[in-house]
């Protein structure tokens, strides 16, 4: 599907966000928070490198921290791709078609996206609701809790269902002007 054009689209990211502008902080917030995991991450493992090149002591579960700043680095940046729309598309049927189309085919997929991030959105919450009331930790030298990596998870699933919600109802609204539009020139 041929992107929207950012100039006319409502719900390009640097073009203003569709919704409350609090949402596009917080997206922006936490794609730098990602940004950062990035490198926390390639310290951890360059200190890794070094130590075992050079014999030093091991980082304690450097495993285990590594994996957490993964989850943390992949879900917390889901909404503002979502805004962006930077999501898989497959676009071999879908180039010829009009942009009223792609807006209809746009609500379509937020639909089905939303149909698939809710469930998720809802184990990840549970998953960090029962981690956090059992006191779930990580086996090491450190006992981390699990909580941390299971909250970025769910927080990053849920700011995305709140996205996908905007979109469609921007995209919706986008297909009703069109539609009202057509109809008024049928006159």
């Amino acid at each position: 599907m041929e992107t929207i054009d950012p100039e006319r689209d409502e719900a390009a990211p640097d073009k203003g966000y569709p919704g409350p502008a609090p949402l596009a902080f917080v997206e922006k917030l936490f794609l730098r928070i990602a940004s950062i995991c990035v490198v926390i991450l390639g310290t951890v493992i360059l200190v890794k490198i070094i130590g075992r090149v050079f014999r030093f002591p091991a980082v304690p579960d450097d495993i285990v921290i590594s994996g957490e700043l993964m989850v943390i680095l992949v879900a917390l940046p889901w909404a503002y791709v979502t805004a962006d729309r930077g999501h898989v598309s497959v676009e071999v049927f879908t180039d010829w078609m009009s942009p009223r189309a792609h807006r209809i085919l746009a609500v379509f997929g937020g639909i089905v996206g939303l149909m698939m991030i809710a469930p998720l959105a809802w184990a990840t919450g549970t998953a960090f609701v029962t981690a956090f009331n059992f006191g779930s930790y990580f086996d090491g030298e450190l006992y981390l809790p699990q909580w941390p990596g299971r909250l970025a998870f769910f927080v990053g699933f849920a700011l995305m269902l709140v996205r996908l919600v905007v979109l469609i109802v921007t995209d919706f609204r986008g297909v009703a002007r069109k539609i009202r539009h057509y109809e008024d020139e049928s006159f």
